[in-house]
């Protein structure tokens, strides 16, 4: 199992009982050569039902919430499976699994970009944990888990944006990035701002890949990447189970 699945995530959110936080993220390997077993998806499934989210379920911090609602999601399962998965699972509809393999003159040219996009807008970078935290109380839990930078805007001196990404290290104790979020406010859009946060990603993180997940039809994030060198490595599904957890004697 252990070459099938890349990382595990157990995120807790007492104070939002309810989020997708309170269960279970399985990133499968980005591997195309190496497709899940038949029995992957009841052994994740048997793992959470008996082990995590009974021991969810006691915790003093969630037992007065009780019910409550416990979201997993298996990342990476192969599209030509997707047919494949047991009922308890659903589909969240088919994305790209896309990467970069940065050379130094990759790093240096996202450099560049993103100091040029900085100086002529008098924007800048900066830790965004504190940011995400404030604007997105129901995911604060992620900051414990993932690295944010923040995009501050020169014209209001306020964050407008903001990537988020997790590390995975590979078999071979290679580091690997996983880019989980770049977003940035409405009316911010179109002023090359995700890029930079992009090209800072791809010039500072020392991580031998730099991967990220885009919905098959979103193709303004399918052309970002892409102008950025991002290759399509696999086609697949996202799974999520849904659990209603009960009170336990």
């Amino acid at each position: 199992m252990r070459r099938q699945v890349a990382a595990i995530f157990i995120l807790k959110n007492p104070r939002f009982p309810n989020h997708f936080l309170n269960g279970c993220y399985v990133v499968l390997c980005p591997s195309a050569e190496l497709p899940p077993p038949p029995g992957l998806l009841p052994l994740i499934g048997a793992s959470l039902e008996h082990g995590f989210l009974p021991r969810l379920c006691r915790s003093a911090l969630l037992r007065p919430h009780v019910p409550f609602c416990s979201r997993s999601r298996v990342i990476g399962w192969p599209s030509q499976l997707a047919s494949q998965p047991a009922a308890t699972w659903s589909s969240e509809g088919t994305s790209l699994a896309l990467s970069i393999i940065p050379t130094r003159w990759h790093r240096l040219l996202a450099f560049l970009r993103c100091y040029a996009t900085q100086l002529l807008t008098g924007s800048r970078i900066t830790d965004g944990d504190e940011y995400f935290a404030s604007t997105y109380p129901a995911k604060a839990n992620l900051v414990n888990h993932e690295v944010t930078f923040a995009w501050v805007c020169g014209q209001t001196n306020t964050p407008v944006g903001y990537v988020q990404l997790t590390h995975l290290v590979d078999d071979q104790g290679h580091l690997h990035a996983l880019i989980t979020r770049l977003a940035v406010d409405e009316a911010f859009r179109r002023h090359g701002f995700g890029r930079a946060m992009l090209m800072h990603v791809i010039a500072r993180v020392p991580a031998k890949e730099i991967w990220v997940e885009v919905r098959e039809d979103n193709r303004p994030a399918r052309k970002l990447y892409s102008e950025c060198e991002f290759m399509m490595r696999k086609k697949q599904e996202t799974l999520t189970r849904r659990i209603i957890m009960q009170s336990l004697s």
